[in-house]
């Protein structure tokens, strides 16, 4: 028995995969807050002032600002880099904020 995968099993074999996965991250957990319907309103709330604090700390850029124009290897990897450390001090900033606010992952 000859038995070969087609395209579109093989798509929705990975995208089951990837839906099944999909709830196995990490979530937030406050231990001072017991009612869960609490919780979520006031992770939300924290998220959306740690976001605002952490872009107000470490400003994002956006658009054509996170892309280099000169096409040489250097140029591009110096852009790289930059961008990685902008996006790293950022989470940073927002993981800050959490933590000051009683949130951990679990």
């Amino acid at each position: 028995m000859n038995l070969t995968l087609r395209p579109a099993a093989i798509a929705a074999v990975l995208l089951a995969t990837g839906l099944g996965l999909a709830g196995c991250g990490k979530s937030y957990v406050n231990s001072n807050i017991i009612d869960q319907s609490q919780a979520k309103a006031r992770l939300a709330q924290d998220k959306e002032l740690c976001k605002a604090e952490a872009n107000s700390d470490v400003p994002p850029t956006f658009g054509l600002d996170r892309f280099e124009y000169d096409p040489t290897i250097e140029a591009q990897a110096t852009r790289w880099v930059a961008n990685v450390a902008e996006d790293d001090a950022n989470q940073d900033a927002f993981t800050k904020c959490m933590r000051m606010r009683g949130w951990r992952y679990r």
